[in-house]
């Protein structure tokens, strides 16, 4: 029941947080931000993937490190989508993610729990790329079920 609470309360604050940020962006301005965001978490996402595959020495604390990273930019995310920047030039979120919000909004809300799963392990004593992988491959597999549904 408080999880359930806790869940409506934050999509509550997202909303409210949409709204206001449509009063301090312009559209066009959310959506580069939002691509900015996107390229940060890139960035971690690549280095985190070149340790777990072995193509970098792996470096628990640096991963570690790098999972905190997305987490401090995911939760920027929200005040980036709001209705006003559907349409906008150069978006790469299709159609689908504004007519289906629900959807597009659990697709979130799973890259945040296995984000979260990623940063526990990776913050546990003898962590290793052995142990980094099946963690690491929860949030890649949740980012591309976003692009695969959501991303043009």
């Amino acid at each position: 029941m408080l999880k359930k609470a806790l869940m409506i309360a934050a999509a509550t604050g997202l909303f409210a947080t949409a709204a206001a940020q449509a009063n301090l962006f312009k559209p066009e301005d959310a959506v580069e931000y939002r691509q900015s965001i996107y390229q940060v978490m890139r960035a971690q996402v690549g280095v985190i993937g070149a340790m777990t595959k072995g193509d970098i020495d792996f470096d628990a604390e640096a991963l570690h490190q790098r999972a905190l990273n997305m987490e401090h930019v995911v939760g920027l995310l929200g005040e980036t989508y709001f209705p006003e920047t559907r349409g906008v030039a150069g978006s790469n979120i299709l159609p689908k993610a504004w007519d289906d919000m629900e959807g597009f909004r659990a697709k979130g809300q799973n890259l945040g729990t296995a984000l979260q799963e990623l940063i526990a392990a990776s913050g546990q004593p003898g962590f290793d790329a052995a142990k980094a992988r099946p963690v690491v491959a929860k949030v890649m597999q949740s980012c591309k079920s976003c692009h695969d549904d959501y991303r043009k």
